[in-house]
This record gives C-alpha cells, sequence and structure tokens, in this order.
C-alpha cells in the first residue's frame, strides 16, 4: 500500500550500479579511498546534476512567482502558465522527448474529465471511473514499452501524474455529492499548473490540489527565508548519504555474507536507504518550489514538510506505524481516497485494506514482486493489528499497534510510571512485537532489492523467500491462530 518504490533514481548510471558489479569489473576495491574513487564521488556527481535540474526548475518558477506578484494587475492564470513552462522544461532536461508522453496523457485526462460531465449518471463516479482508466493506461502502456528505456525513464512521473489526476477526480466527485450539480471541472491552466508544477513532477511527492492552490495564492516572499534554504541544504545531504549508503557503502561493508539472513538485512537496509533517497530529494524539491502538504501540516524543525520518516521505520513500533511512515503524503492519498471510500461502503476493514493494497500495487506498475511485498505486508500489519488489539483488550495493557495516546486509557502501560503495575512486562512486549516488525521488513525489503531483475517465471520471483522456507508467512499464520485462541 504505502510503501511506494518510485525507482526514480534509474536513468542514473552510477546510481544504478551495484557494488557486485563494480567487483566484477576487476577493480582493486579494499580500501575506502577506492571506495570513493571508483563509487561514491562518480554517483555523487552524477546525483547532484540530478538536483541541479530539480531544484533549478523549482526555485526559477518560484522565482517568476514573485516577479508576478509584484505587476500591477496579478493574473492567477500567469502562475499556472508558469508552472506549466517550467515543468515541461524540466522534464524535457531531465527525460527528453519521452516527456511528450507524459503531456498526451495528462490532455487525455482532462478530456475524460470533460467527457464524463456530459452524462450525469456518470458524475457521481468520477473517482472510480477516472482510478480505472488512469491504472488501465499505465499497465498497457507499460506492457508495450516496459523493456524499453524510455518507459524506465518517465514512469516515476506516470506515477506522481496518476496520483494528481485521481485526487482531483474525487474532489470533483465529492462536489457533485455535496451539492447535487454538475462537476465543476477545474479550468485548463489551474489544471495543468498543478499537473506539471515543477516541484513534485519527477519524484514526488504528491500533494493536494488544494494545497498547490494554497501555494500559489500565497505571499510568493514568505518561501525566501534562510530557514527553508537550510531545510532544502539538510535534505539534499541526506538524500546524497542514502543514496551512497545503498549503492556503495553498505555493500562494501558486507559485501559477502556467510549467513543468508545477513544478506536478507543487508539487502533490505539497502532498498530502505534507496527510499530515504528518493524521499528527501523530494522534499528539497517541494521546499524549493514552495509547495506545502496541506494548510494545517506543521513543518519539521530542521527538515521541513517530511516526506518519511527513517526513525519510526528503523525503530517500529509495529508494522502499521512503518506504513504510515514510509510515505506520508502517499499513505495520506491512499487513505482519503482509496480506503474511507472503500470502508465506507463495504463496511469492512479487510475489504477496504485489500483494496487499498491493490490499488497501491497497480500504481506501481506491472512487478509482481511489488505485489507480493504489498500483499504480503498488508496481511503482516493486519493480524499483527488484530493479535496486538486483542491482547490490549484481554490483559488491558497497553500493546495495539498505535502509538500510546496520552493520557492512555489503559491500565498498564509505562507512560504511568516505570513502577506502576504491569509497566516493565508492557514495555518488553511491545519490544517483542518491534522485533518481530525488523525482522519481516527484512523478509520483505529482501524481496524489492532485485526489482529490477524481474523475472517472468513465478518461481523465480520467490527464490529469496524460498531460500528460507517462507519462514515470515509460517510466522504470521502461526500469529493468526495464537488470535483466534486467545
Amino acid at each position: 500500500m504505502y510503501l511506494s518504490y518510485y525507482n526514480y533514481d534509474e536513468p542514473l548510471d552510477y546510481a544504478e550500479e551495484e557494488y557486485d558489479t563494480i567487483l566484477e569489473e576487476n577493480l582493486s576495491i579494499n580500501s575506502w579511498a577506492n571506495i570513493c574513487e571508483s563509487c561514491i564521488i562518480p554517483s555523487t556527481m552524477q546525483i547532484i546534476w540530478y538536483m541541479t535540474v530539480l531544484l533549478g526548475f523549482s526555485l526559477l518558477c518560484r522565482m517568476a512567482f514573485v516577479f508576478c506578484y509584484y505587476l500591477p494587475n496579478k493574473k492567477e492564470w500567469v502562475l499556472h502558465l508558469i508552472s506549466i513552462s517550467a515543468g515541461c522544461g524540466m522534464l524535457i532536461v531531465a527525460v527528453g522527448t519521452n516527456s511528450f508522453f507524459i503531456i498526451f496523457f495528462a490532455i487525455i485526462s482532462y478530456s475524460i474529465f470533460h467527457l464524463v460531465n456530459l452524462f450525469s449518471p456518470f458524475r457521481k463516479n468520477i473517482g472510480v471511473i477516472m482510478v480505472i482508466c488512469t491504472i488501465l493506461t499505465q499497465l498497457c502502456s507499460e506492457q508495450i514499452w516496459k523493456h524499453q528505456i524510455a518507459w524506465q525513464m518517465i514512469k516515476g512521473s506516470i506515477m506522481v501524474v496518476n496520483m494528481k489526476i485521481i485526487s482531483v477526480a474525487f474532489e470533483m466527485e465529492q462536489t457533485v455529492l455535496n451539492s447535487q450539480r454538475g462537476i465543476i471541472v477545474p479550468n485548463v491552466f489551474s489544471f495543468f499548473g498543478y499537473i506539471f508544477t515543477p516541484a513534485n513532477l519527477i519524484v514526488g511527492p504528491w500533494v493536494p490540489y488544494s494545497a498547490y492552490l494554497y501555494s500559489i495564492r500565497m505571499n510568493p516572499l514568505h518561501q525566501f527565508r534562510m530557514r527553508k534554504v537550510m531545510w532544502c541544504g539538510f535534505c539534499c545531504l541526506l538524500s546524497l548519504g542514502f543514496i551512497n549508503l545503498s549503492n556503495c557503502i553498505v555493500p562494501y561493508l558486507i559485501s559477502d555474507p556467510p549467513l543468508i539472513w545477513i544478506r536478507i538485512f543487508r539487502d533490505a537496509f539497502a532498498v530502505r536507504c534507496s527510499h530515504y533517497f528518493v524521499s528527501f530529494l523530494s522534499q528539497a524539491s517541494i521546499t524549493a518550489g514552495g509547495l506545502c502538504f496541506d494548510k494545517g501540516d506543521k513543518p519539521n524543525k530542521w527538515f521541513g514538510y517530511m516526506v518519511t520518516q527513517p526513525i519510526h521505520i528503523e525503530f517500529p513500533r509495529s508494522l502499521s506505524s512503518v506504513v504510515r511512515a514510509w510515505n506520508i503524503p502517499m499513505h495520506k492519498f491512499l487513505k482519503e481516497f482509496i480506503f474511507r471510500g472503500i470502508y465506507k461502503r463495504f463496511k469492512s476493514h479487510f475489504v477496504a485494506i485489500f483494496v487499498t493494497y491493490l490499488v497501491s500495487s497497480l500504481l506501481h506498475g506491472q512487478y509482481f514482486k511489488i505485489y507480493l511485498a504489498l500483499f504480503s505486508l498488508a496481511i503482516f500489519g493486519f493480524v499483527e493489528s488484530k493479535l496486538r488489539k486483542k491482547i490490549s483488550i484481554a490483559f488491558n495493557a497497553c500493546v495495539t499497534a498505535e502509538a500510546c495516546q496520552k493520557p492512555c486509557n489503559f491500565k498498564y502501560c509505562p507512560s504511568k510510571g516505570w513502577r506502576s503495575d504491569g509497566a516493565l512486562l508492557v514495555k518488553l512486549t511491545n519490544i517483542l512485537f518491534s522485533l518481530a516488525t525488523i525482522f519481516h521488513l527484512a523478509y520483505i525489503g529482501a524481496m524489492m532489492e532485485s526489482i529490477a531483475d524481474e523475472d517472468n517465471d513465478f518461481v523465480n520471483n520467490l527464490n529469496v523467500w524460498s531460500a528460507v522456507n517462507f519462514i515470515n508467512h509460517w510466522l504470521v499464520l502461526l500469529t493468526y491462530a495464537l488470535y483466534l485462541v486467545i
């Protein structure tokens, strides 16, 4: 579901280069000096060029907004036009003529909005219609161009654009349900301005349409503060650090592990570092572009509006907390536009979770390994949440998957003091569940490590898990049995 493996770094030669490949080229890598020369420096230089493109166009767009702010006759459509121009220019620089497919896709989607508006029976379901249309278009396009470099370069942007289109559709649907009138289709400038705003077009993250409008209407001078320069700089440094951890440092430190579980933990950590790289790069991009997630969101003191929370992922309370912290904007997108609608219709958490993970999987494209990982995550998290809730009710102890809400309503909770009844036992129980979560994350993450080498053979895609006899799936089955017994 919320595990979003964007793969935005695929066009970068060095960023994609595995340390094992360097070994195959018979380079003498036996010191940090050689690691820096053969991997870290080339990778960093390519990423810096990529950052320059992303942040440069975002900043230019914002500076143009400042110029327009001082014009005597300010027109909002001019701001949207600037956003469109900057976004299209950035696409052309980053992915070349492949950007025209994204532009064409956005035009088709806007045409569908107007087409649906002509037929009143379909207006109340435009959100579902656009989910189906965007995902089918993406899957069909990927089926045709999957093994071409062109598709690999634009698939991340396609995913972001799809999420934007779907969110606009559901906002329009809500307008119809509230007013019982026809759909108010956004004007052509505001729609394409939102789709092509450079701040989140290539590496995300998703922001709602209302947040985009709020960002361009506010005083742009508020965006040029030293605090935001600091946010952007820190995010860029973290992004560079995590990509080098993923591709150079971690494989060097653990190059040939003797135990399979060490390799699994290594590969899973490399996957997470790759995700942190994308997340902090996207944070830097939206900071430079002046975007915010929502009016009510509060930025982090040092890093601004958070896309991911590595601390909550590396030291998790539960799988549910990992899901929320992995990609915060995508979590909000799926919860607001997919989960709530399905739950309202079927009144079933299981059905709502299943459909939400299904939509998330399909948004990532045709990657069977992603389907395996996400649906396993859904099952693992659902079973864990049910068991912990049942234990907490049975023993009146604060061991639920969600973080403790203070003041805690449970009788036994460490928040009431370490000397309170059962506090130590409750803390140990939560630690055990946290260790189990780390174990599951390694198991699931190892599946994602070789996503670029996906095999069409079902059995080959299961090699990582079959090597450890699907132990985590068996553990979850035992966990579910325990849930039934309690």
